[in-house]
């Protein structure tokens, strides 16, 4: 399915409003989830369920990926095979598009939690690659949500897919500013 159209007021569209937040979107009550699944599926979206709860580990994530995305054999189970993958082999419909949900995510937060670690959580740096695949479908006229519900009211994942001004292709080297 292509852009959505000017014509019509895009504001009272549930897709609209996640794609236009950014197409991650936190659920609490189930209910509410349930809700907007149904919208979704009413208006053409192909939804894959995943109960993250059962992921104790990253290997466990990237085997439930692997066989409910279609993923290749050669799926490396790690986040650069996962960007990979998500980016050029999954398969997201013209029509409507393509919704993943991700249910009890805080659980699998908790799980594989690194204990110490200052920079993002690894449940955190899954979603940032979701995102960062959002916009790559998007360039296609492709449309790619994530839902995501947490039995934790307070989970928060920040700064995903966020977007930094790079050099321009030609003056990307150091050495082609002068450095």
């Amino acid at each position: 399915m292509a852009v959505f159209s000017t014509d019509e007021p895009n504001d009272h569209r549930l897709d609209w409003t996640i794609l236009r937040d950014g197409g991650v979107e936190l659920y609490w009550r189930p209910d509410i989830l349930a809700d907007d699944i149904d919208w979704l599926e009413s208006n053409g979206y192909k939804v894959i369920s995943f109960e993250a709860a059962e992921w104790r580990s990253e290997d466990q994530m990237h085997d439930s990926f692997r066989t409910a995305l279609g993923f290749p054999d050669y799926y490396g189970n790690n986040l650069n095979a996962l960007e990979d993958c998500i980016w050029n082999d999954l398969l997201v419909p013209d029509t409507g598009g393509l919704v993943l949900v991700l249910n009890h995510y805080d659980q699998f937060a908790e799980a594989v939690q690194i204990e110490g670690s200052n920079e993002r959580s690894f449940a955190a740096t899954v979603l940032h690659v979701l995102a960062r695949a959002i916009r790559y479908q998007m360039l296609f006229g492709k449309r790619l949500m994530i839902l995501v519900q947490s039995s934790d009211p307070r989970i928060r994942f920040e700064h995903l897919a966020e977007i930094s001004a790079d050099w321009n292709r030609r003056e990307w080297l150091n050495k082609n500013r002068g450095l």
